[in-house]
């Protein structure tokens, strides 16, 4: 008797990237509304635009991942252990910039918290994930995640001079 093998990753994995593109579309938002607040300076808007681009970008990647990604290794360990957390955390800083609007360098903390819960976040993924090409999608992110410090920290440091 033949084994049938399926073509489509397991639901928990599925979940998963659906759970990580909502996060990836709630950065997006949060940086969007920044892009808005801070309008009246083109290179400041223009910069928390950019990253909301590439956040949505992200979460694109994780809608094409579930549709692309065939099943490989089992694995025992998800990573959403802490996801719940971060959607939490997101959707509390998301309702309060838009009901308190913060300064430039709240702004820029904000977002540098953000960045850094989602490259230890994806690091995890990378470290739990047996499948290579899932783990290789959480690595890709991560690099995405340094990107955007060091972008927000240069940010920070010209606004300083």
């Amino acid at each position: 008797m033949m084994e049938k093998t399926s073509t489509q990753l397991p639901l928990t994995e599925i979940h998963l990237l659906e759970e990580c593109c909502a996060i990836e579309e709630k950065c997006a938002d949060i940086y969007r509304h920044f892009g808005k607040i801070f309008s009246a300076s083109h290179d400041i808007s223009s910069l928390w635009n950019k990253v909301a681009s590439e956040e949505d970008h992200h979460a694109n990647l994780f809608r094409m991942a579930i549709r692309t990604i065939k099943p490989g290794k089992t694995d025992k360990v998800p990573c959403n252990k802490n996801m719940k957390d971060i959607i939490n955390a997101l959707e509390l800083i998301h309702q309060d910039v838009e009901t308190n609007r913060p300064p430039l360098a709240v702004a820029f903390e904000l977002a540098l918290k953000i960045e850094k819960s989602l490259a230890e976040f994806h690091i995890d993924c990378i470290l739990k994930y047996s499948d290579s090409d899932i783990s290789k999608l959480f690595l890709q992110m991560e690099k995405h995640d340094q990107g955007h410090l060091e972008l927000l920290q240069n940010a920070i440091a010209s606004l300083r001079y």
